[in-house]
């Protein structure tokens, strides 16, 4: 492979995650509500078939911002260190690298270089598992794990092309790792790879998958975790699930006084039947988040902020209805883990010095995401 094709191959990659990043940063612009658009037709395309909607799902809570995780309350945080931390380690290595190249240095063997040859990949690979971090979906994982590969494999490629144009690569190769000091990599060298050409594909092929097995394993049970640890009431047809830190008994107290209201059990009617699963937001009405189907008062813009931090004697439930995946509906808590998308039905706001309702208001005219999946805890 040419120097050339290297470097497409290489933007190629870039551009693949890019756009999964691409979600991450339209969604906290002022610009979400016209480009998140655009993954529309993909994200409802893997919803078409029951081996792929669970793809746009999250593992990790991006609506909820208090639950009794602690690690889950800081993943996006962490996530974001992460991902600072990779870009500007790319930044650093492709600086030394053009200003080599501009001065006609040759090879960067100084600095970061002394220790790994490739730290501009690694340095994208940490970026992408923060991405994971702040954007949880199955498909930003899928993501994260194809890269990864194509890094190494663009890495080797660059490798093969060094060892031809500088005299002294195979020198410095020996006395440096490929991502990792020479030390560490050590330990992973002992596993046997195959020589032969097509026994390397193949393994390479096998190692993939199994990673990608292994990842969304590891995934699944994070899943498990997030919704385990979310504050939450549910009953076998509806789940009650609150942004910030209530109790099962003062959640279930908000239900049993919003349903106590004429005009709410009139229009909740219309989904009793035996199909109907419903998520139902609990928050305080000071809040407001772009995606739940809410009322935004006029010159209001939709943020992330924490629950704690608002009034606590005012609150509200978005009733919405939730959709399924070619796999169909579940029950109870497990509306939660399986769920891809909701609609909107009323919005219910309560005095919680009274237990009475004050409001009822029905659904948005024009979403925020219109009808683009977004999460769902």
């Amino acid at each position: 492979m040419s120097d050339k094709a290297t470097r497409s191959a290489f933007w190629a990659s870039a551009l693949f995650y890019g756009l999964i990043a691409f979600e991450f940063f339209y969604m906290f612009s002022p610009f979400a509500v016209y480009f998140y658009s655009v993954y529309g037709p993909g994200l409802k395309l893997l919803n078409f078939s029951a081996s792929t909607s669970w793809l746009i799902s999250f593992f990790m809570p991006h609506l909820a911002r208090e639950t009794t995780s602690v690690f889950i309350n800081v993943h996006e945080a962490i996530g974001m260190v992460f991902f600072v931390v990779g870009i500007t380690g790319f930044g650093v290595g492709a600086f030394k690298i053009y200003r080599n190249k501009l001065l006609d240095k040759g090879a960067v063997t100084g600095g970061i270089y002394r220790w790994i040859r490739h730290p501009q990949y690694l340095a994208l690979m940490v970026a992408s598992f923060g991405m994971v971090l702040i954007w949880p979906r199955y498909l930003v994982l899928f993501g994260f794990v194809t890269v990864c590969f194509a890094y190494v494999m663009l890495a080797k490629t660059e490798e093969r092309i060094c060892r031809r144009k500088f005299s002294n690569y195979n020198e410095y190769a020996s006395q440096t790792g490929m991502f990792l000091p020479q030390f560490i990599e050590r330990v992973f060298s002992a596993v046997p790879f195959p020589k032969h050409r097509y026994l390397r594909i193949i393994s390479g092929i096998t190692l993939y998958i199994l990673s990608l097995v292994l990842s969304f394993g590891i995934a699944q049970a994070i899943h498990t975790k997030s919704v385990n640890s979310l504050y939450t009431y549910s009953t076998e047809r509806e789940v009650y699930l609150s942004l910030g830190r209530l109790g099962k008994g003062q959640i279930r107290e908000l239900a049993r006084t919003a349903k106590s209201n004429i005009d709410v059990t009139d229009r909740l009617s219309a989904f009793s039947d035996d199909t109907a699963r419903l998520i139902n937001y609990v928050m305080p009405t000071e809040l407001l988040v772009s995606e739940i189907p809410m009322h935004i008062p006029e010159g209001h813009v939709p943020t992330h902020e924490s629950p704690g931090s608002k009034d606590q004697s005012q609150y509200k439930i978005i009733f919405t209805r939730a959709h399924f995946g070619p796999g169909g509906a579940a029950n109870g808590i497990n509306i939660l883990r399986t769920a891809i998308h909701k609609s909107p039905i009323v919005e219910i706001w309560i005095d919680r010095t009274t237990n009475t309702v004050t409001r009822v208001i029905s659904p948005p005219a024009e979403r925020y995401y219109n009808s683009m999946p977004v999460p769902v805890f």
